[in-house]
């Protein structure tokens, strides 16, 4: 579910993707830190980060904003090899992306 939503990289498309999970089991049902991203045509933006207060996998999931943590933009060619890299080091394939 991380790399398909870090992935969901269109213009104009806006996801949560998880940052950090419980580490005794990668549970998302334990405090989970959040950002939302949002893409366009040459950058993926991370624009505010949060905890998550519901599941993930719900149409509108409900999140606790940070307050004064500004937001961080990626040139898009950089933020999709990164994860591409990841990927490799991790030895991930995604069926519907290689």
């Amino acid at each position: 579910m991380i790399w398909d939503r870090s992935y969901s990289t269109a213009p104009g498309w806006k996801t949560l993707i998880p940052l950090l999970v419980c580490s005794e089991d990668l549970d998302f049902g334990c405090a989970v830190v959040v950002t939302e991203q949002v893409a366009d045509q040459d950058r993926v933006h991370w624009q505010r980060f949060g905890v998550l207060l519901t599941r993930i996998d719900r149409p509108e999931s409900d999140v606790d904003w940070f307050e004064g943590v500004p937001p961080v933009s990626f040139e898009r060619e950089e933020f999709m090899n990164a994860l591409d890299s990841f990927r490799k080091i991790i030895g991930l394939k995604l069926d519907w992306y290689d």
